[in-house]
This record gives C-alpha cells, structure tokens and sequence, in this order.
C-alpha cells in the first residue's frame, strides 16, 4: 500500500508514528498495517437523532424488581391470580387451549408459577398465634380484588407480617422511604401497627407507627416515611401487630422518596440513570412478547395500567411472574419526556404469541383491537377534550407526550398478520398521518402488506454472524420503507455476556450507522436483568437489590450513542481483509422448517462418478419419516426437521442432485451439506422466514443460526423442482429448475471495521475503529481534504485482555471506555489500535 506523504514535515511525522507503533508492539506481534482514507467533503448520509435507543420488555423483572422503584414484592396480593382459562399444575401454569391461528393445532406450552401460600409475604410467628389468607371478602378495588385476611389470636408477643421485596430491599443510609398501607381493621380489633424496616439479620434500620389506626370495619389508607439508619442490600419490610383481633390489608408499598426526576410511582434512580446515559433517541415499550401474550388472554392490556397503582389489576406474565402494571402507559410516556426520547408503542393486532400458542382473535373483534389502538394514542397525543386526552390531563398532563411512533403487532407473521396490519396502518394513518408506522416483517420481504413505513428485523445470534454481516445493508435495496432493527444482541456462545459479543455488536453497528439512510433505528434486547431471576441468557444491564453495571455490550451503545456524528463520510474501505477457507468434509442431508415435503431421486456426481443416495440409509434425526416407492416422505410440522445421508462424506467439488416437494406448511426445504460427525456443518434454508427468502446458514445440529447469505425467493406447494446443489472447495451454489438461486463463498469474518462521520455541532470528524484481533492493529488513518485540522482532540478506547473477559458486580467496570486527549499530528497519523478493543477517535477538521 503506497501513501503520498508531501512535505518533510509530514514525512518525519510519519516516520515518528511508525517507530512508535514498532516501540509500542515490540513485545509483541502486530496484526497488520493498514490505510483507511476518510474523504472529509464526501457527506454520506444523515444518522438520524433517534439512531440509538431503548427497546423495555417486562422481563428478567427488568420492571417489577428492577427498573420500578417499588420495594414490596406482591404489593397488592394479585400474584396468583391467573388469565381466564389458564390451569396450575404444581409450578406450572398451562395456558387455556386454543389453536394455532396457522397451523390449527394445540401447543403444548407452560409458564413458571409458584407454590408459595401467598407469595412475598410471611408471618414471624406459627398459625396457632396468628395466620394469614388470601380472600377476596369485600375488596377495596374490584380491578384488584385480593386482600390479605390476618387473624391473631394470641396478643402475648408481637406478630409481625414481613415482605424481603425482590430478593432483598437495597436500603440506604439516611435516605427516605415513603410507605403506603391500605388496612381494614374490625370494630372489635384493638391492635397497634408500626411499620419497621429490618437488615437481614433483623437489626432495625427504621421505625414508624401507623399512627390512629380507626377500627371502624373501613378501608382506610395510612402513609408514613422511614428514615434509614443504615445500609442494607437485604433489607426487609415488618408490620408489627400488637393485640388481638383480625385485619385486612389491600395494599403495601414501599418507595424510596428519591426516584428518578422525583417521580411519584416513578423510578429507581441508579437504573434510570444507567438508561438515560445511553441517551435514547426512542423507547419501545411494553415488549416484546408480553405484547401479545402466551395467548390473547393475557396479553399486555394498557388501559388497566393507568391511574392509582392500588386499583391496578396487574397481570399474569408468560415469562413466568406477574407484572404488576406499576410501569404504565403513563409513566413510560413521562420517562420518554424526562429522558428527551421519542416514545414508540406496540400493540396487539389479537394475536398470541406465534412462537407459543398462537390464537388469533375472531375476524369481528379485530375492531376492538384496533379501536384500543386509537385510544392509546388519544391518551398520548389527544387535545384535553378528547376522551383519552381528557384522562391525561387529569392524571396531571394537559399537554401531549412524544409519542413518535406505533409498532403493529411483535413478531407477528403470515397472511392473517398481514391483513391486520393493513387495517391498523390505514386507520392510524387516516387519523395521525406524523407518526411512523412500523410493521413486523424482516429483510427477508414484507409479505402481502400494501405498505409499511418501517420494518423491523431481529437478530439473536453468535458473534460470527455480526462479523461475517457488517455489510449486510449495503446493498438492501432502498425506497420502500426504512428500517428499524429492534431487537439485536449476540448471545449465543459468550458466557453471560463477554467482549467478543460487545466488539461484534459494535462491528454491526458501524453498518448500520454506514447505511443511515436506510436504518433510522436500533435497540439491544433484553435490556435489563435481576440478576436472581434470569429469563434470557444475555443481557445489557444487570442489577440487583443494591447495584447495577452494564455489560461491554452496555459500554458498545454508550460510545455510539454519545459520538453519534451528525453524517457519514466516505471511505476506502469498511472492514478489514477476509479470506477464503475450504469447506470441512461432511456429509449431506434433507429436512423441513414448519413444513411437509417429499424428496426422491437423489444422487451425488463427483467428477466422473455418480453416487445413488439410497434413501435405506437415510437417518432422520428429526421430524417423522418414511419412504415410498423410493420417496422419502417428512409429515411432520416441527421446524429444523433433519435427515443425514451416511453413506457420502464430501469435501469439495461435488455437486447434489434430487427432486423436492413441498406438500404443506409455511416455509420450505432445508439441504444439508458439510456435515460434520458431530452433526456441524451448513444448510441452505430454502422458503424461509414464512416463505419470503432462500439463505445459506451455520448449521449445529439441530438448530439452525448465523446466516451467511440470503436473498428474496419463495417456492411453490405441489411443485416438483429440480434441485441442484453444487459443492467446490470455499463456495456454493443453489440452482432450482436450472435457475441460480443463490451462491456464496466461505470465507474467514474480518477482524477489523470501520465507520467515520461528521458532528457538525462540534466540527470534528469521528472516526469508529473494532479490533477484534487477539493483536494490535496498526492503521494509518488520512483525512483527505481536510483543512484547519487543531492538533489536540480525544480518543476513547475500550479493550480487554481477552475475547472471553466480562464485567461482574465484583468489577463492574473491568471492561470500560476510557478517554485520553491525544496530539494529532495533521491530515494524516498512525495509530495502534489494541488487541480487542472498540476504540473512537474525535479530531476537529474544517471540511
């Protein structure tokens, strides 16, 4: 690589760069040098201001334990209450059955569920001085009807009700906690109250009496304030009863006075703040999954979210534990406007959960969904006289919130989502034409939809995938909508949450910020787990009842977020070198995703050799098979159904040949090849994502992950195609009835990549580096056509030792971006970038 260096000057300059690098890298091997020119007058694209933002899913008790300042866990004693229809069966909850909208079939689901008495609560003392039930005997609210029946029989010693909240209450020293009791008392009760809060080794931290306490046979509500003597991450929650007699409580809550912004009902400030240092250009919110429900019956029902949180119903979650709806519509709006977001709401369209039972609600109640649609945004965009905007006003805000944004439906797909998707973008566009319409369809085609403003794809993958697919938007074909990608995060493979997953996040990333004019959006899912409830394997921030710290990936969406450049600039290049590897020998096989189909005349041809795969030897590991006069015949609906042909082990320059069928179903074939003994190895996913494209993807047994190409195509049912798939040394080839489907090479993921913008608020050019290498990568960066460069400006770096290394409450800040001030030399500097490392360079330029 030759680089034009014009005066002395420069020369020195450069030539004091390099024998840094060499003093720098000495000890040690460097990856390689490279050149990255960055054209300072080429403006790319805009980033948008809302690029970077939050996708909340009540999950891993992001809310209730987490994000939600309640202290008390089962404030209202509704934990066991469960959706219409739903079963227990020990600890589990088995949904009401109802078939799948697709397939007609009942799927055999369960949820986690409890078998605590009454959960989160307990007496100090045995039933024979007291006991404790659940009744709905007169309830103060009727949207939450359970209340707590306490009945002491012995006045001897004090009984005392204790709630350990989520896993323990993070009590501070000299902080306030404002508590909250709704208590019935009999006329003949004569009993005393004082509200304690306990360390875990029952040392009192806090005392007040809930004084004037009227036995008059009346709900009556009693609020105090504890003043903490002392810290305690395991802190605990006693009402103590002196006397005989019997009394009922409807409601505990405990909040600690300081929240987020001083809300009321509002936040826990240290994981607020932790979400709003990401500087969110958007939330999502309420989900994810729970939008839909495991079926309809418990979806997320916004309306029962509003108002006094006593009276809130809560609801049974398919994540396993109840939402209590304490994070409401209300407050998500109020947390948008204190953090500067837009908000972005999801709705049902009446459809559960396609990945669990996947009801759909009858064609006459669609309008109810809808109709519940338009009120949610009444509430959030309505004039005061509007019925819904009405309601705003008198829970305190007469002025609209920023909603931005409506998703219709999550992870909804097929025909019958696509009709209903039609009706709500038509009616909400009718009516709010400013908002952004975001439908559920991925890069794989939006199905039979008319329009859609946004599509929003996910991705759940390994590292692999984000490092072979940094270029994945550059060449997505633009101008019928933009993208949102809404749920992302490499997590398979990286512990709980390790660099290699934070540096492949943030390759990802530098394509989507490249191809700006096409993805205006992206949020990491899940974002926040308790660390003692984990119902994801990997998350952005993890907390418990004292601390909260953010993974490598948290540190990755900061850094992005906070040097957001105002433009992309063009580059040379994006990434660093690939190279070509051959194709381990493996052998081949058959299967279907969510599909029936029917396979014959199956051959081999290497050179001048043809092999006849007898379907004798045909081992179907997954899915239900027979033959048939030398058909090879799958019935199953199961998705990754899997056969291996045992008798051909292949490395190269083969080519597989055979007739299919699809018979039924949603997707299509699945065709094995390079498959190892220990069942890893390739597939090429033909007709999937609900028949919308053809793929190449990393096969592990079973399952299928990182996808490696993928193009639109779709197949056709009681079709016989010619199928034909060859098989060189580093590249494949997909031909159906003569025609090339789709080719790819196998090639080694770069180790480097690259992004460069302009922040025209500052004046400087942001220039975005990965090092995933295990050495130090020297890279000779040249501003070209720059003027006015000002030697002093920053860089931030964030690396570890190692791929594997991770943040942990011991040392939550292991892996974390540092800043230094940096001397640059002009137009053009050479730099080491350390092994495993994100790093971002801010220089001020005139351009």
């Amino acid at each position: 690589m030759t680089m034009k260096l014009k005066s002395k000057y420069e020369k020195a300059i450069y030539a004091a760069g390099l024998l840094l690098l060499l003093l720098y890298c000495s000890a040690e091997a460097v990856a390689q040098t490279d050149e990255l020119v960055i054209n300072v007058k080429g403006k790319g694209a805009d980033v948008s201001s809302s690029m970077y933002g939050i996708f909340f899913e009540e999950i891993n008790h992001a809310g209730d334990g987490g994000l939600y300042g309640e202290l008390i866990k089962n404030r209202s004693f509704e934990e066991l209450e469960m959706p219409p229809g739903y079963t227990a069966k020990g600890d589990r909850l088995i949904p009401v059955q109802v078939e799948n909208h697709v397939t007609g079939k009942i799927v055999d689901h369960y949820s986690q569920w409890t078998t605590e008495p009454v959960p989160g609560w307990s007496l100090n003392v045995d039933s024979s001085v007291a006991d404790m039930k659940l009744t709905k005997e007169n309830p103060r609210y009727a949207t939450a009807p359970n209340n707590l029946k306490i009945s002491i029989a012995d006045a001897s010693k004090p009984v005392s009700l204790i709630n350990g909240g989520y896993w323990g209450m993070g009590i501070r020293k000299d902080e306030k906690y404002n508590l909250r009791v709704i208590i019935k008392a009999s006329s003949k009760h004569k009993v005393e109250v004082t509200a304690k809060l306990l360390s875990q080794d029952g040392t009192e931290l806090a005392k007040a009496p809930l004084t004037g306490l009227k036995a008059n046979n009346k709900w009556n509500e009693y609020n105090v304030t504890l003043l903490a003597k002392a810290h305690d991450p395991k802190a605990k929650l006693a009402l103590e009863f002196k006397g005989e007699g019997t009394v009922y409580l409807d409601y505990v809550s405990l909040f600690p006075e300081k929240t987020f912004h001083n809300r009321e009902n509002g936040f826990r400030n240290d994981v607020a703040n932790m979400l709003a240092g990401l500087k969110p250009g958007f939330v999502r919110w309420p989900g994810g999954c729970v939008v839909e429900g495991a079926t309809t019956h418990n979806r997320f029902e916004w309306k029962k979210t509003l108002g006094d949180p006593a009276a809130r119903s809560g609801e049974y979650s398919l994540w396993g534990y109840r939402n209590t709806y304490g994070f409401g519509y209300y407050e998500f709006l109020q947390f948008c406007e204190d953090t500067g977001a837009g908000g972005m709401f999801v709705t049902s369209v009446g459809i559960g959960c396609q990945f669990r039972m996947g009801d759909a609600c009858s064609e006459e109640k669609i309008e109810y969904y809808l109709d519940d649609c338009l009120d949610a945004i009444e509430y959030a965009l309505g004039d005061k006289n509007t019925e819904w905007g009405a309601k705003r006003a008198a829970a305190g805000h007469p002025k609209p919130f920023p909603l931005k944004y409506v998703e219709i439906g999550n992870e909804n797909w097929g025909d019958e989502y696509d009709k209903r998707f039609d009706m709500f973008y038509a009616a909400i566009k009718k009516k709010y034409p400013q908002l952004i319409l975001i439908s559920n369809h991925g890069t794989g085609g939006t199905g039979k939809i008319a329009k859609t403003d946004m599509i929003d794809p996910h991705w759940y993958v390994s590292p692999d995938f984000f490092f072979e697919n940094a270029k994945l938007f550059d060449n997505y074909s633009r101008g019928n909508h933009t993208v949102y990608v809404g749920e992302y995060a490499s997590n398979n493979g990286v512990g709980t949450g390790n660099m290699n997953a934070a540096l492949s996040e943030a390759a990802f990333l530098t394509g989507m910020e490249r191809n700006s004019d096409l993805v205006k959006m992206a949020s990491y899912a899940p974002l926040i787990e308790n660390s003692n409830k984990r119902d994801w394997s990997v998350n952005l921030i993890w907390l418990n009842s004292d601390q909260v710290m953010g993974r490598s990936s948290y540190y990755v969406q900061k850094m992005f977020a906070e040097n957001k450049p105002s433009y992309n600039l063009k580059t040379n290049v994006t990434e660093g070198a690939r190279s070509s590897q051959d194709f381990e020998a493996g052998s081949v096989g058959l299967g279907t995703y969510s599909t029936q189909a029917e396979y014959k005349d199956i051959r081999i041809i290497q050179g001048n050799k043809l092999i006849s795969l007898d379907v004798s030897e045909f081992k179907g590991k997954k899915g239900n098979w027979n033959t048939e006069n030398g058909v090879l015949i799958q019935t199953s609906s199961e998705t990754n159904t899997q056969g291996i042909f045992n008798g051909f082990k292949g490395k190269k320059d083969y080519t597989l040949e055979f007739k299919a069928r699809k018979t039924g179903g949603n997707e299509g074939f699945l065709v094995y090849f390079a498959i190892s003994d220990e069942g890893k190895g390739f597939a090429m996913n033909v007709g999937g994502w609900n028949n919308t494209s053809t793929a190449i993807q990393k096969a592990s047994g079973e399952w299928l992950s990182d996808v490696i190409s993928q193009k639109n195509h779709s197949i056709e049912t009681n079709k016989w195609y010619d199928m034909k798939l060859i098989v060189k040394s580093d590249e494949v080839i997909l031909y159906m009835d003569g025609k090339e489907v789709i080719a790819s090479r196998n090639t080694s993921a770069p180790k480097q990549f690259y992004a460069a913008g302009y922040d025209e608020a500052t004046g400087e050019v942001i220039v975005k580096v990965v090092n995933s290498s295990n050495l130090p990568y020297g890279l000779n960066i040249k501003l070209d056509g720059a003027t006015g460069i000002k030697n002093t400006g920053k860089i931030i770096s964030m690396k570890a030792n190692n791929e594997k290394e991770e943040n942990s409450f011991e040392n939550p800040t292991k892996i974390f971006p540092k800043e230094e001030v940096y001397n640059f030399p002009g137009n053009e500097f050479l730099y080491s970038f350390a092994p495993y490392s994100f790093t971002i360079v801010r220089i001020k330029a005139d351009k």
